[in-house]
């Protein structure tokens, strides 16, 4: 097995470890919502899990994360939702500075920017997550769903992004990733892998996007000359939006 091969691997195996649960603290949709959901991911230990019960999370600024090896896990994508539709405040409805991090089973819906951004992560876990826009494509949404950036060791698996205004799943200037099982459609670009080093993306489907599957590099940026980029067994079919 080659080394791109194992370090694939080892994705997998280190998301896997960095999701075994000190503690878990669960977090409730109602009155401070915003507040309670912040403040628990600012006390939270490395190890903990938050988890987002059933229900719609209204909430008017975006939220962060920088501590490490913490789950934040929902009940299903259609059942935990946090909704940015009234959201005043930041530049992305969930920011995640830290490693170890594992996102699981949640939507983001309707951020005034990116949905979900994570920069500088080793090891950051997208698992059964959903980023929407709920009204349909227009160029005043966000402009990412997922948004990995400068980041190791990423998995996208199973998750859905729809109506981005730029990538509905970016990964941009990381190493070592795996995008499987995932759908993206009504976004711009459907699944960008952009001045990136060792990349699988299989089994998606990425449809009704104005592009399905883009891979490149951009110039002036940090990481240069992409590649070890593989793209198989996807089905892009009908990217028609304007």
């Amino acid at each position: 097995m080659n080394h791109f091969a194992v370090r694939i691997l080892s994705i997998v195996a280190l998301a896997v470890l960095a999701a075994c649960p000190v503690s878990a603290v669960v977090v409730e949709p109602g009155p401070n919502v915003q507040e309670r959901l912040q403040e628990a991911l600012i006390l939270a230990k490395p190890g903990d899990v938050i988890e987002l019960a059933e229900g719609v999370f209204e909430l008017t600024m975006g939220v962060s994360l920088d501590v490490d090896d913490v789950t934040i896990r929902g009940q299903g994508m259609d059942k935990s939702i946090l909704s940015f539709k009234t959201q005043n405040a930041g530049s992305e409805g969930l920011l995640v500075t830290s490693s170890g991090v594992t996102l699981e089973n949640f939507a983001v819906e309707d951020a005034i920017g990116d949905a979900i951004k994570v920069k500088g992560a080793d090891v950051i876990t997208f698992r059964g997550v959903r980023t929407e826009w709920t009204g349909g494509p227009k160029p005043t949404n966000g402009a990412y769903g997922f948004y990995p950036v400068e980041s190791k060791n990423v998995l996208i698996d199973g998750c859905v992004a729809i109506g981005a205004s730029d990538a509905g799943i970016y990964v941009g200037q990381c190493q070592y990733i795996i995008v499987r099982n995932s759908i993206a459609k009504y976004n711009v670009a459907g699944i960008e892998i952009e001045n990136c080093y060792y990349a699988d993306v299989y089994n998606n489907l990425a449809t009704h996007n104005t592009g399905g599957i883009l891979v490149f590099d951009l110039p002036n940026l940090p990481q240069q000359g992409g590649h070890d980029i593989r793209v198989f067994n996807n089905k892009s079919i009908d990217n028609d939006t304007v």
